[in-house]
């Protein structure tokens, strides 16, 4: 009889807790650098729009501020906030790989994050509310299966629930885009401005709508990505439900979650209001694919146990 997995209890342990909220903490300031560069990047064009014309002495100032925040970001800001994806990535990839009984994989990850730098952002004793959701990181209800197959699902949620929150993302980021030139050109429109006049109504916006029309590219990539991935784990899973004791399936979910760590590496960033603006929703739906897994599973396991 396969052994089951220990993956909902581990999970729990306060060492395991403590690289969740470190992960955490890195992607949040990542987040945060990316959104204040935006800030600043969108309010420049703005106040030259609206300021320039009636002080011609604020345009140098806007111009070189501009140039500055633009070699501020290429120069230091991006590999700043790569640094931080990468590392959070990196401590998701500990957690994952530990809870998973995985060989840690230095060829595609490299190194460990230092349990020091761990330490520096988790010395705060974690609050009831933060283990409350932490220690439910994967679904429970995988417990009751051998690693092989709780590890598998586990992975498939952690590639499903992310597309979801893309896919939302990315068609907000467009219908964004189509509101706010459509808006003004309908005002000019319906108030009968002059072609000049309706563009100038249109340019202040005109950043708003390039970078909401940036980030759905951006995110409707990462989703066909995902959706590829998500494909190639269909796959291992009904390999999984013929050999589930299979040796060749600790090798498989090491694949599969080499491919997990560069997408986690190399997505764009998804701002935490997009995860809670559904995220009931999202994690019923998680929660109802890992119990429909997990009850495919053991109707499958049941003649492999009766035969043993």
């Amino acid at each position: 009889m396969l052994k089951m997995n220990e993956i909902t209890n581990d999970q729990k342990r306060d060492d395991r807790l403590d690289l969740l909220r470190a992960q955490r903490t890195y992607y949040r300031r990542a987040k945060r650098l990316q959104t204040a560069f935006l800030v600043l990047a969108l309010i420049l064009p703005g106040a030259g729009v609206f300021w320039g014309a009636a002080h011609p002495d604020v345009r140098p100032l806007l111009a070189l501020s501009s140039i500055a925040l633009l070699l501020f970001e290429i120069g230091l800001a991006t590999r700043v906030q790569r640094d931080w994806v990468k590392a959070a990535a990196r401590i998701q990839e500990q957690f994952d790989t530990e809870i998973f009984q995985l060989p840690w994989n230095q060829f595609v990850v490299g190194s460990k994050v230092d349990p020091e730098v761990i330490r520096s952002v988790t010395r705060k004793p974690i609050t009831a509310a933060q283990r409350k959701e932490l220690e439910g990181w994967y679904e429970h209800c995988v417990g009751s299966l051998p690693l092989p197959l709780g590890r598998l699902i586990c992975q498939c949620t952690n590639i499903t629930y992310d597309m979801r929150v893309r896919k939302v993302y990315a068609a907000g980021c467009f219908i964004l885009a189509i509101l706010l030139i459509a808006a003004p050109m309908y005002y000019g429109v319906h108030e009968g401005l002059t072609l000049s006049a309706l563009l100038l109504n249109i340019v202040p916006v005109t950043p708003f709508a390039a970078f909401a029309l940036r980030e759905h590219r951006k995110q409707s990539d990462a989703v066909e990505t995902l959706t590829t991935l998500k494909s190639e784990v269909d796959k291992l899973w009904a390999k999984a439900l013929k050999t589930p004791g299979s040796a060749e399936l600790a090798q498989d979910s090491r694949n599969l979650q080499d491919a997990i760590y560069r997408n986690r590496t190399s997505n764009p960033l998804v701002y935490d209001w997009v995860y809670w603006l559904k995220r009931k929703l999202n994690e019923d739906l998680a929660r109802y694919r890992a119990e429909t897994l997990v009850a495919e599973a053991q109707r499958s396991l049941t003649p492999v146990e009766a035969a043993q």
